[in-house]
């Protein structure tokens, strides 16, 4: 069974994101058993395994939205809050409008990060 968790976009910045070739429909989390996917239309694609996450935690509001990263943090978000910070094992290869990157933790806005936590780690 895959699930689909959508990234949390607010009504003041998805008119943007979507500007910018990032609509809502295009960025979630997909879980299909131990595959992970976490996609923000093309800007952002990484793809991992449930094996590959040490941690799932509440992460505080960001101040920023739409994707930047730094160093293997990678924010991935359409909205300021709540943010889930997924913490891999082993820092895996993602891929940023194209180009690979390499990611050790994505902090990603949904709805209800414990809703996550739940689906990642069970």
């Amino acid at each position: 069974m895959t699930i689909r968790i959508p990234i949390k976009y607010s009504k003041v910045w998805s008119w943007l994101l979507t500007v910018l070739l990032m609509p809502r429909r295009f960025s979630y989390i997909e879980i299909d058993g131990g595959t992970i996917r976490v996609r923000m239309s093309y800007a952002f694609r990484a793809n991992f395994t449930r094996d590959d996450i040490s941690d799932v935690s509440t992460h505080r509001p960001i101040v920023s939205i739409g994707l930047h990263g730094w160093r293997g943090r990678w924010i991935v978000n359409g909205a300021n809050r709540p943010i889930a910070r997924i913490t891999l094992a082993l820092p895996i290869r993602a891929r940023v409008a194209g180009v690979g990157v390499s990611v050790r933790e994505i902090l990603v806005s949904v709805d209800d990060v414990a809703e996550l936590q739940r689906a990642l780690l069970t």
